[in-house]
């Protein structure tokens, strides 16, 4: 399957890369083509919320790997503060926050390689170690899967602020590894 290389993407892609053999991330893409690439929703106390990596304006390309990070914005201590307030209460927060933010502070100054290292950290942090991102260089755009083309259908697990909105299914993986913890290996083991 080929998907693009999100920052932290959604539990469907999670979900259909695990049901895969094989799966490569694109390289070298059209960036506008998905809008995940430098964003990510997570399941706030009063709604969903898009956290945004912000990209410098000179560096808007048709190819991804060669957009840059604008680090001259706050969007760390944002992202950290507003993970904070969504998930600080959540069972497993804690526990992996720190790991999250270690990638953060290092200020990787291509998009393609910080997502690229979220992605491995979190393939490991949620017991997916099995599940294989080989590097696709040029690959047919019809056969592109991002979290726009998931259709799958995200099974229910416990939330931080489900008694209050219910589940919320269009959320990144942070949700589930935040909630389930080390448990998530399990979540990914039941059939779809």
């Amino acid at each position: 399957m080929n998907l693009i290389p999100e920052i932290f993407p959604s539990i469907q892609w999670f979900i259909l890369a695990n049901q895969q053999q094989n799966n490569y991330l694109l390289q070298h893409f059209s960036a506008p083509n998905n809008k995940y690439t430098n964003k990510y929703i997570i399941a706030g106390p009063n709604q969903l919320q898009t956290l945004i990596v912000p990209i410098l304006a000179s560096t808007k390309s048709d190819d991804f790997s060669h957009v840059q990070i604008d680090y001259s914005q706050k969007w760390i201590r944002e992202h950290k503060n507003a993970l904070q307030t969504a998930y600080g209460k959540s069972p497993f927060f804690e526990y992996y926050d720190y790991r999250i933010f270690d990638i953060f502070d290092q200020q990787i100054p291509e998009l393609s390689q910080l997502n690229q290292s979220l992605l491995a950290l979190t393939t490991k942090l949620i017991g997916l170690e099995n599940v294989t991102f080989l590097t696709l260089v040029n690959g047919d755009t019809n056969l592109i899967f991002n979290s726009d083309k998931m259709e799958t259908l995200t099974p229910e697990f416990s939330q931080v602020f489900d008694a209050k909105f219910g589940f919320r299914p269009k959320v990144s993986i942070l949700d589930l590894l935040f909630n389930l913890g080390p448990l998530c290996k399990d979540y990914f083991q039941a059939e779809f």
